[in-house]
């Protein structure tokens, strides 16, 4: 029965609709408005997609579990999510593979109502996070142990997107959530407390991944090769156009103050990888810890069409031509 609900969600933000003839779009979703999406979003927004031979139908999905059920049911043929839902759905066995990752930081903020100044108050508390299973609750339960509260000693609460989060801690609903740029500079700017920064800490971790199947990815690598392209051409643009950044920041995220877009421009920008190989250590960091899988760590992602990329001079050519 969740099986099924999970599919005609897909269904329904897909808008979608029998498809007759051999016209091909290939779908490309991406599961939150959190800033590190916008390399992505960039990509599309500039036209690089077409520009190189890709018609594609760019698809908000909340949830990095709903994206994989849609990558699954080849509804989709890229997902830009974060990389907790792909490790834990290729420990459950899925055909997911990591094909990119663009940002290797923990870049989340433990956000608390104005009442709570210091983590003990956190203890029996809720702690509002947007699904169970995605990146916010990895971040939870990170921040819990590092502050020595504990997960066990809080309740998790599915709430949706960030401005519903925030609306529940403000509400007294839930005492904290975990935010991301530029949902964290705006709660800030509301008054709420900001009670942990893991971005400060440095932690490597796959926080913005482009996954797919891999058997699309055997069937299909021209077409992944080609969507690498447009990415990687977008990662160089975004880094040298931040007034185009921002302006597609805003379309996406709602948001009109500039200081807080432009806030968290440079606080992803800084930190984001013109050549999104993925780090073996920040993919390592993902796994659970308390079930070890004995899975090697390089059955999770998969570089090789951007070693080819780059071996064939295709990132140093863009990187002269973006300036």
């Amino acid at each position: 029965m969740f099986k099924r609900l999970v599919m005609v969600m897909i269904f329904f933000a897909l808008g979608f609709v029998p498809q007759f003839g051999y016209a091909q779009t290939v779908r490309i979703s991406y599961s939150g408005t959190s800033g590190q999406n916008l390399t992505f979003w960039v990509a599309y927004e500039a036209g690089l997609f077409k520009k190189y031979g890709l018609n594609t139908e760019l698809i908000f999905i909340a949830g990095g579990s709903t994206n994989i059920q849609g990558l699954l049911a080849n509804e989709i043929g890229f997902a830009h999510i974060g990389g907790s839902s792909p490790i834990q759905a290729i420990l459950q066995g899925a055909e997911i593979v990591i094909l990119a990752s663009s940002y290797g930081l923990m870049p989340y903020g433990l956000v608390t109502g104005k009442t709570i100044h210091s983590p003990g108050e956190l203890k029996g508390k809720r702690i509002a996070i947007a699904r169970l299973g995605g990146i916010e609750e990895v971040a939870v339960r990170f921040a819990m142990e590092k502050l020595g509260v504990g997960t066990r000693n809080v309740t998790l609460v599915q709430s949706g997107p960030d401005v519903v989060r925030i609306a529940a801690v403000e509400s007294g609903a839930a005492s904290a959530t975990m935010l991301a740029p530029p949902a964290l500079f705006a709660a800030a700017s509301r008054g709420l407390n900001i009670l942990a920064d893991l971005g400060s800490l440095k932690v490597n971790y796959p926080t913005s991944t482009v996954v797919a199947r891999r058997s699309y990815l055997a069937q299909e690598r021209p077409v992944a090769k080609k969507f690498l392209m447009a990415f990687v051409e977008g990662l160089h643009l975004y880094k040298q156009k931040k007034s185009f950044a921002i302006q597609v920041l805003q379309k996406y995220t709602k948001l009109s103050n500039q200081e807080i877009l432009s806030q968290t421009y440079d606080y992803f920008a800084k930190n984001t990888a013109l050549v999104p190989l993925t780090d073996p250590a920040a993919v390592q960091n993902g796994l659970p810890t308390d079930k070890p899988s004995g899975r090697k760590v390089e059955e999770f992602y998969d570089n090789s069409l951007l070693e080819e990329l780059v071996q064939e001079g295709f990132v140093k050519k863009i990187a002269k031509e973006i300036r």
